[in-house]
């Protein structure tokens, strides 16, 4: 039994040594393991970012969903969005989580100006101006700010911003 005991002893004494080994063997050969290492870039390249404004239109007195909830007066059709940027369509959809606070998200990946028309009541120009962070490897553009009408309405802004015309 003793002579069991320290063959056993050994053994695992062998094996620990072994895989401290192999743990020095593989931190000397990765840049992981090493100190002062910038990290690396991948090497795939990222899909682009889609950014947004985010728009609900209201009656100026009572605050009420003039055509997104089912008694507006107002329908999704009555809605012309067109974009200062040539050549290019214009990309909306309906956001309607929250029942009593539903908007159009209007898409898009660069600074633009979006003419926003609901039925015949005049038109609004939502513009959105996209900024970019460079990191040591990559650009990252961000909604830098949004005005309506000329006037600020976040900057920079989130996408949680929420744009209200009020009619």
């Amino acid at each position: 039994m003793h002579l069991y005991r320290e063959i056993r002893f050994k053994q695992l004494n062998a094996m620990k040594t072994k895989h401290l080994l192999l743990l020095l063997l593989a931190c000397s050969g990765w840049s992981a393991c090493k100190k002062n290492t910038q990290p690396q870039c991948l090497a795939l390249p990222l899909a682009p970012i889609m950014l947004s404004a985010n728009v609900r239109i209201v009656d100026k007195t009572t605050s009420a969903d003039l055509f997104l909830s089912p008694t507006s007066p107002y329908k999704l059709s009555d809605l012309s969005v067109s974009t200062s940027l040539q050549n290019a369509t214009v990309n909306f959809w309906v956001d309607s989580v929250h029942k009593d606070k539903r908007f159009v998200v209007l898409h898009g990946f660069e600074t633009q100006t979006w003419i926003v028309k609901l039925a015949a009541l005049p038109a609004d120009t939502v513009h959105m101006d996209v900024s970019v962070t460079q990191s040591r490897c990559y650009a990252t553009p961000f909604v830098g700010k949004i005005t309506l009408n000329g006037k600020a309405v976040c900057a920079p802004c989130s996408y949680s911003d929420v744009v209200t015309i009020s009619k």
